[in-house]
């Protein structure tokens, strides 16, 4: 009881001590200010973004009979993998079960050509076997014609002349048939060719095919996985992929670039040329110099379906110790919007933001309308309602700019 009471009188001595009119921070009663300077005030953006390599090897899902094709098997991402490593295995079960159908066409289309040449080579024969047997009979109807009229009826002279017509023109016959027959063997063979070429390029390409299903390391390097396009995340073992679309990529790690996001409700503010402060996540202690190399013309949606849109923002880091860096690593990017000089600067601490238009603590109990300007984390240009060296104290309540 007694410690209980000994404290009980502490307190109201010390409530004793505090004058109920003094307002707290009040210059007046020894509180503590905040004045109005004059200075320079850089209006700066904050960004979120990752490192990105500026030059990589790509790994493209190849071009298949079918639109897609699955991933059966894909190294981890980033993987250490060294020049003709597999990276990544796609399915190629139906192509493999295509193989055996196409070997057995080329053996038939094989084998249709050699018959059909060995058809051709027949009825050329053929052709020419009575070729030379109207010739020979053409030979015999000139030795009879040849006969004297005196020594032969009229009957049978007249008989010589017309065979001997009627050979040559036989003999004609048969050699339009022979080239008909040659013309008509070499395109039908010509036809068994080509039909045994397609399935012999058929089969080639089949076993090309199943080849670009496995795809190799083109160098030595880290591998990072690709994305996937509509679910904002990396591709996986199960997933189907399509002709073009990246699986993999070994970045190249001497060039990085930071890729940031821009939301849409600050289309404008972020141009080309501007200098940045890149903050590495895993590396806080150690910024980074960049300049914004492009901002994308269009705001996108960072996944299927979404209701946001940003704009995409390149920035090539400018110097610094890059060697530990590595692609995916998140980045703070604080971007230069502006920089105004010979300002007048009020401490938000001292501002009421909450009315239209806003108001600076003069005193707890009175505030002035001040019309502001641009801003940064701790202070903001007055344009109008206050004066070089005025003093303020902290704005109350629950509307005050922090």
């Amino acid at each position: 009881m007694r410690r209980r009471a000994a404290a009980w009188s502490a307190v109201l001595v010390a409530l004793a001590g505090c004058d109920p009119a003094a307002g707290p921070g009040d210059p007046a009663e020894g509180g503590s200010s905040l004045v109005v300077t004059r200075g320079v005030l850089e209006e700066r953006l904050l960004l979120t973004g990752q490192l990105e390599a500026d030059r990589s090897d790509e790994l493209v899902a190849p071009r298949s009979e079918g639109w897609g094709v699955a991933i059966r098997w894909l190294a981890e991402d980033g993987a250490l993998v060294r020049k003709g490593d597999k990276v990544v295995e796609l399915d190629n079960t139906a192509v493999l079960e295509t193989i055996s159908d196409l070997e057995l066409a080329v053996i038939q289309a094989g084998t249709d050509l050699e018959s059909q040449r060995a058809t051709s080579a027949v009825a050329v024969e053929d052709k020419r076997f009575e070729v030379e047997t109207q010739r020979i009979a053409l030979a015999k109807a000139k030795l009879d014609a040849d006969v004297l009229p005196s020594l032969v009826s009229r009957r049978e002279y007249q008989k010589f002349q017309l065979a001997v017509h009627t050979t040559t023109t036989a003999l004609a016959t048969a050699e339009d048939d022979l080239r008909a027959a040659q013309e008509g063997a070499r395109l039908e063979t010509e036809v068994k060719r080509i039909a045994l070429l397609k399935a012999r390029r058929k089969l080639e390409s089949a076993r090309d095919e199943v080849e670009s299903l496995s795809l190799a390391a083109p160098r030595d390097g880290v591998v990072l996985v690709g994305m996937h396009p509509w679910e904002g995340r990396k591709l996986q073992v199960g997933d189907n992929v399509w002709p073009g679309l990246p699986v993999a990529k070994l970045p190249d790690l001497g060039s990085m670039v930071v890729e940031a996001v821009l939301s849409d409700v600050d289309d404008g503010r972020v141009r080309p040329g501007m200098a940045a402060r890149c903050l590495v996540d895993a590396w806080p202690q150690r910024p980074l110099d960049a300049e914004v190399l492009t901002v994308s013309p269009v705001a996108r949606e960072p996944e299927h379906q979404s209701t946001r849109r940003f704009f995409s923002v390149v920035l090539p880091l400018a110097g610094g110790d890059l060697d530990a860096l590595r692609p995916g690593l998140s980045v703070k990017i604080d971007v230069l919007v502006a920089r105004h000089e010979d300002e007048l600067l009020v401490p938000r601490a001292a501002l009421d933001t909450s009315t239209d238009p806003a108001r600076a603590w003069i005193s707890v109990s009175r505030a002035v309308d001040v019309e502001l300007g641009p801003c940064d984390a701790h202070h903001c240009v007055v344009l109008a309602g206050l004066s070089e060296g005025d003093a303020l104290v902290a704005a109350p309540g629950e509307g005050a700019a922090g």
